[in-house]
């Protein structure tokens, strides 16, 4: 992570995969499915910000 708190995209998105697979799999079966949608959904919305804003993937991640 920076000095700033932002994680660098690369950053991000191992941290964000490694969240998603350690909160999801626990889940109920019949809730899994949804939990993935929301938060892949969520994670590629986020990517696709970061891509359109011009940064390099060394750049910090700003919502």
């Amino acid at each position: 992570m920076k000095p700033n708190g932002h994680f660098t995209y690369n950053e991000w998105a191992k941290h964000t995969v490694e969240k998603i697979v350690s909160m999801g799999l626990p889940l109920p079966e019949e809730h899994r499915a949804d939990y993935f949608r929301v938060q892949i959904t969520q994670a590629l919305e986020q990517a696709l910000r970061h891509g359109r804003s011009g940064r390099s993937n060394n750049d910090p991640v700003i919502d």
